[in-house]
């Protein structure tokens, strides 16, 4: 065999050597998109309620809303409600994350709670009400030891989940909406409250309102 047959011999392994590198590439390009999820989200902005799809990569909603990479989240096939009535639909928007009030998962889907809940730090159950411009968020909030409203929202970052929650708009307080997780922005609340929950029975069938009168008494 002479020179020439050696070079093209060589040649030929690297053309292999190419191919084989081509199908990893198309490998990691496959994974990269099954990971990536496109999931349908509300977002309660100052003007408008969105109804939208949003491609959160396999993120929790939470994490993408608090990335400081962007001041944006991106949106398709956007609904736009004002006061319960739509208003217009959008193939494709970007939504200012200041201008987002509450967030969450549309259906039973969500961030799974359990996520934060079940880390390797033990946390306690209490239950809270917050203000968030003209929304109530009502639900549970799971910490690692009981803190005031002060150390909660200073120890946190732009958006905190709330669980279990119940979403009340002030406009039509007549028609609540159920998030298995809201994500409150933390630099809109106006006032919160954070109680233990209750150890009796005849506690435990009280509304989170009643609680905390109760608790106030």
């Amino acid at each position: 065999m002479n020179h020439f047959d050696d070079l093209d011999d060589f040649n030929d392994s690297m053309d292999d050597v190419s191919k084989i590198l081509e199908s990893l590439d198309v490998c990691r390009s496959l994974v990269k998109q099954g990971d990536e999820s496109t999931v349908a989200i509300r977002l309660q902005t100052t003007g408008f309620e969105i109804v939208a799809d949003s491609n959160l990569g396999g993120e929790r909603i939470s994490d993408i809303l608090n990335q400081s990479l962007s001041d944006y989240i991106e949106c398709t096939n956007a609904s736009l409600y004002r006061r319960g009535q739509l208003v217009d639909r959008i193939d494709h928007i970007k939504v200012r994350k200041p201008e987002i009030m509450v967030a969450g998962i549309v259906g039973d889907k969500h961030e799974a709670a359990q996520k934060r809940i079940g880390s390797r730090r033990r946390m306690d159950q209490f239950d809270a009400i917050v203000a968030v411009d003209r929304w109530i968020v009502k639900g549970r909030l799971y910490m690692t030891s009981h803190k005031s409203v002060k150390e909660f929202l200073h120890a946190n970052r732009d958006f905190f989940p709330i669980a279990q929650a119940e979403v009340i708009d002030a406009e039509s307080p007549e028609n609540p909406q159920a998030m298995s997780v809201a994500i409150v922005n933390r630099a809109r609340v106006s006032f919160m409250e954070i109680v233990e929950p209750p150890e009796s029975e005849a506690d435990k069938k009280l509304s989170a309102v009643s609680r905390l009168l109760k608790s106030d008494a």
